[in-house]
């Protein structure tokens, strides 16, 4: 993930359960994570965003649970826990980030996505296993473009669905 504030790259390396910094030039700058189940240890992360400003998010899948670190490496919070429930993991895969710093969090075995606030608070959840609009069949991975388009690659469907945040008004 391309962390603008810091322009530098940040790649997960899930067998070394760690992520590697890179500048802009592809020199390497930093490596921080082990494994583990610790704040700041991962067991086999799948996916990382970058919140604008904020922290690097990072979808530890063996740990089910979320983890927020900050530019420098140091873990600053995480959320999350295996079961069944609203809010819990059986398999976070990816995660993604809105305009307005909210948590998107690709489940591969709930087939869904649950979106969360900046301290980890459910808010809703979308999808669930199938082949309609809005379902999934092993969901692989999601991003956020710049309009706010929530990208989710939809694996054993053979497609990429596309949706849209739409913000609250007020009258």
């Amino acid at each position: 993930a391309w962390d603008s504030s810091t322009k530098n790259l940040r790649v997960l390396d899930a067998a070394e359960h760690r992520i590697i910094v890179f500048d802009s030039s592809g020199a390497m700058k930093a490596k921080y994570g082990t494994r583990g189940s610790g704040p700041g240890e991962f067991n086999f992360p799948a996916g990382l965003a970058i919140a604008p400003g904020a922290s690097v998010i990072v979808a530890d899948s063996m740990n089910f649970r979320v983890q927020l670190i900050d530019h420098e490496g140091r873990p600053t919070s995480s959320f999350g826990k295996k079961g069944d429930a609203a809010g819990d993991f059986a398999l976070p895969r990816d995660t993604a980030v809105d305009s307005e710093g909210h948590i998107y969090v690709l489940d591969n075995q709930f087939e869904n996505i649950q979106i969360f606030d900046k301290t980890g608070q459910l808010l809703m959840s979308l999808g669930q296993e199938g082949r309609g609009p809005g379902e999934f069949y092993l969901p692989a991975g999601i991003t956020i473009d710049s309009l706010d388009r929530i990208w989710v690659a939809d694996t054993y469907n053979r497609r990429v669905q596309v949706f849209q945040y739409l913000r609250e008004t007020t009258p």
